[in-house]
């Protein structure tokens, strides 16, 4: 298993993102699906030069963000959306690359596609079924390039990002919708934590097999805050960087050894108090104490 980061929103070129994984112990790099990685210019001016500075400093392209909401109420925001992500498989085809990421999709963010909270299924304002429909029409021809190019796309399964496809229901739903060995998950029990899916381990192990990435960062929860704040509040718990929150990394990556996963450990920061490089490299010194040597 090896350790990757996001190494988007840096702001720098693909040199120095590359050098400095190679001085910082990572084994590969996750790039988005713009600037160096502009799938139209990938297809229209090849591959090469990417590829030949990460293989200078001894790394590989780990996967490909491309977060396309092919979910939106906008007929014409959906289908470009769709198009965006097929020309990021070409890409990830071209570039020798296994996995894209992208996300389940949704109109509305924070989780409000099941409706008023306290409301039964099927509430009036319950979109979730009517969304599935429509994750099934706009993902289909996308998973059906994804087995002609043999490349996996893994959802990724955050809440806020607006993702109906966030807690084990509705991947359920969303993977049955659209059944293929090159749909899956991507792993972020960061998520799971404050959303109380927990043991977060009998998580990974249910759905064992269907992990296709693990783009991983931390979750402090704070019971005082809780307490004050109760669920509604936006400072009871926070996201940090593997290592500095409450999640037991050795247990989290047992599990998806466990679960058959061997693929990449992605450093994601959003830690207030670690920003930026510091946060990605203390995130991956941590997580390389849990990986067998070599």
């Amino acid at each position: 298993m090896d350790i990757s980061f996001q190494a988007d929103g840096v702001g720098w070129n693909l040199e120095k993102c590359a050098a400095w994984a190679q001085a910082n112990d990572f084994d590969c790099v996750r790039l988005a699906d713009s600037g160096v990685l502009e799938s139209g210019r990938i297809l229209t001016e090849g591959p090469d030069k990417v590829l030949e500075t990460l293989n200078h400093y001894g790394l590989y392209l780990a996967a490909i963000t491309a977060h396309c909401n092919l979910l939106d109420d906008d007929e014409n925001v959906r289908w470009s959306e769709q198009t965006r992500l097929m020309q990021a498989i070409e890409s990830a085809n071209v570039l020798e690359c296994r996995v894209v990421i992208t996300g389940s999709g949704a109109p509305v963010k924070n989780g409000r596609f099941y409706g008023m909270y306290s409301s039964p299924p099927g509430n009036p304002s319950d979109r979730s079924e009517e969304l599935v429909e429509r994750f099934a029409e706009m993902f289909t021809p996308v998973v059906k390039l994804a087995e002609d190019k043999d490349i996996k796309i893994a959802l990724d399964v955050a809440v806020r990002m607006g993702n109906i496809g966030c807690n084990p229901e509705m991947w359920d739903k969303i993977l049955d919708a659209v059944p293929s060995d090159h749909l899956g998950l991507s792993c972020d029990p960061s998520h799971w934590l404050w959303m109380m899916i927990t043991p977060i381990e009998d998580v990974i192990r249910d759905y064992a097999g269907k992990w296709y990435y693990a783009d991983v960062k931390d979750c402090e929860v704070n019971p005082h805050m809780l307490y004050r704040q109760g669920i509604i509040g936006n400072w009871w718990w926070q996201y940090r960087v593997p290592g500095r929150g409450t999640l037991d990394w050795g247990t989290v990556i047992g599990s998806l050894m466990e679960s058959g996963y061997d693929y990449v450990l992605c450093v994601e920061n959003e830690d207030r108090e670690m920003p930026g490089l510091e946060g990605i490299a203390y995130g991956c010194r941590h997580l390389r104490q849990f990986l067998p040597p070599g």
